[in-house]
């Protein structure tokens, strides 16, 4: 399948439940994919055949709590001593944690500050001194487990080492193609919005004629078509242009930031549209909002994007 070939499947799903399709997210713009562009042969065969089967989802495990945007600042130390790798530290805002089979973890491979001395390691869940928080509770994203993760001398083979020290340039080419997914989500909530408000205009009637017929209204669709429109075909580029290898930071950066934003804007307009209906918990454009503030924050803030 191609990258497009994922996004159109992805975008489908997500408009019915960010929820259902997050481990089709993970599986096709994930972390997975930093597995198969830059992991050795016996990682590739333990985790891939597993994702493709559906029998393990895979996380990615990256901010702490000092190092969100920050993300080279993080402290989780992984030493590697014969043949051995033991991990020890705190990760935060893992989504999947404490649900999915299998997690890649950003870690300090060197004791070198800063980009040079991060690598990655895999980690299954079943691992011994690994143990995960309190699940957290979200504005939005509720169908997604959520939670910090302990590792207390935790320990893989050397053979579960993705990517060593001086590798965090690598990680973040395959990250890139995680923002397409998150611009995806993004697109997704946005459509759906769109699709059920439509529907609600053209059902409800004020001063004697539905709500469509008002030019005010009109306008307000077509600023909202405008917009997903738009979001759309930065998303397509960015994975047209990458075809079947990682897309390029400025490409997925500018369509995770508009998606963001207009995903953001579209729910507010189409709440306001069905007015006390939108603001009720007996339909879903309160629960479109909440989750489209959440992408804006995941996978790289809406203003770290504007300066990568």
């Amino acid at each position: 399948m191609t990258h497009l070939d994922a996004v159109l499947v992805l975008e489908e799903i997500a408009k019915v439940s960010i929820a259902v399709a997050f481990p089709i997210f993970e599986s096709c713009f994930g972390p997975s994919l930093a597995v198969a562009h830059f992991g050795n042969e016996t990682l590739k065969q333990t985790i891939l055949p597993l994702i493709c089967s559906g029998d393990m989802v895979l996380a990615v495990s990256m901010s702490e709590p000092n190092a969100g945007s920050a993300l080279t600042d993080l402290t989780t130390r992984a030493r590697l001593k014969d043949n051995q790798v033991t991990i020890n530290g705190t990760k935060r805002w893992c989504s999947g944690a404490g649900h999915s089979e299998g997690y890649i973890v950003y870690c300090r491979m060197a004791d070198i500050q800063g980009a040079k001395g991060i690598g990655a390691v895999f980690v299954p869940k079943a691992s011994e001194g690994l143990t995960f928080g309190n699940r957290d509770h979200h504005l939005g994203f509720r169908g997604v487990s959520s939670a910090d993760m302990y590792f207390d001398n935790v320990i893989v083979p050397k053979e579960n080492i993705l990517v060593d020290a001086g590798g965090f340039s690598k990680l973040m080419d395959a990250f890139d193609l995680e923002r397409c997914g998150n611009t995806t989500m993004s697109l997704a909530v946005a459509q759906s919005a769109f699709e059920f408000v439509l529907g609600y205009v053209q059902e409800r009637q004020q001063f004697g004629k539905p709500l469509i017929d008002f030019q005010a209204v009109q306008v307000q669709l077509a600023e909202i078509k405008m917009k997903l429109d738009a979001a759309r075909l930065l998303l397509y580029r960015a994975v047209v242009n990458a075809e079947q290898g990682l897309p390029s930071i400025a490409d997925s950066s500018i369509a995770k930031c508009f998606a963001n934003e207009a995903a953001r804007e579209i729910t507010g307009k189409a709440m306001q549209l069905m007015g006390g209906y939108g603001y009720s918990k007996e339909f879903p454009l309160e629960q479109k909002l909440r989750d489209a503030w959440g992408w804006g924050i995941a996978g790289g803030a809406i203003d770290i994007q504007k300066i990568n």
